[in-house]
């Protein structure tokens, strides 16, 4: 065993990435929780998808900065997120129909922007990231991200929580008119954060799943909300460290791997978690026949 986790002690690059990714995971994972409860994963998988025009222009520009890359990601994160349901609206579309038309028109936007480079922007990192390659600054974001994850979910749960279950009450509850949506804009304001902080090492086309993969397992192994918050950190740190032991042994792409442990964690959770899976609802309805 010792000898299977031996990279993260022998390889800084390695011990790097795991840090990275299991701090990126607690940023994400209770974040994805709510997006699952809210069923706005569509919205989530929008946000990942619009960082990718403004990450890639302002490589295009700078020759690949950190800094500038993560600004212009978080630009064009916001813009799409702003402008989607508003136009949705004007349009009369469904929100998630607006949501699908902008993030596809900002992921072939990217695109179209990194190849007029001419080879200077690496496409393969916006699109897929460099989990393996995370310099000070994206370590930083991500630190910053999982921070402010956890003190304004801390400061705004019950608000959020309730904006979430239920929206009618907390407006009619006689508590302040500014608490839902003090709440839902701080909540989409760290989704974006924690998107762009992701970007970096897992790209634009799976920045988002370090956030809902984790979630969505965590709904088989818990039924309250803070207990799946913990479960979906644990279940996201199990993923990264499965992903970058499958890269480093089988010579994958890291982010790739990662996101593809997450999903069979996921299906696993699906099949043996002790709430509503399978095997507990085979064995509840064997237990109502016996």
């Amino acid at each position: 065993m010792i000898g299977m986790v031996s990279p993260f002690m022998e390889y800084e690059f390695m011990a790097r990435a795991a840090l990275g990714g299991c701090v990126l995971a607690v940023a994400g994972a209770p974040l994805g929780v709510f997006l699952i409860l809210r069923r706005m994963s569509l919205v989530g998988d929008a946000v990942g998808h619009a960082v990718l025009p403004g990450a890639a222009g302002a490589a295009l520009l700078t020759g690949g900065s950190t800094v500038l890359m993560t600004l212009g990601a978080a630009l064009t994160g916001l813009l799409v997120f702003v402008t989607a349901g508003f136009a949705s609206r004007a349009l009369r579309l469904p929100e998630d129909a607006g949501f699908a038309v902008f993030y596809l028109a900002a992921l072939a936007s990217g695109v179209m922007l990194a190849s007029a480079g001419g080879g200077s922007v690496d496409l393969d990192r916006l699109l897929f990231g460099a989990a393996l390659g995370l310099d000070d600054t994206a370590l930083l974001l991500a630190f910053l991200a999982a921070g402010a994850s956890l003190v304004i979910i801390g400061i705004l749960f019950r608000p959020l929580l309730l904006d979430t279950l239920d929206p009618q009450f907390l407006r009619t509850s006689g508590g302040p008119k500014w608490a839902g949506p003090l709440a839902q804009a701080a909540f989409f304001g760290l989704l974006a954060l924690t998107t762009v902080a992701s970007f970096h090492a897992l790209g634009a086309l799976m920045s988002i799943g370090l956030t809902i993969l984790p979630a969505i397992g965590a709904r088989f192994w818990a039924k309250g909300v803070v207990t799946m918050m913990v479960y979906a950190c644990g279940l996201g740190w199990l993923g990264v460290i499965m992903g970058l032991l499958t890269s480093f042994y089988a010579d994958a792409p890291a982010g790739a791997a990662i996101v593809a442990s997450l999903v069979a964690i996921v299906i696993l959770s699906s099949l043996i978690g002790p709430v509503n899976s399978v095997v507990s609802r085979h064995l509840r309805q064997v237990s109502l026949v016996a």
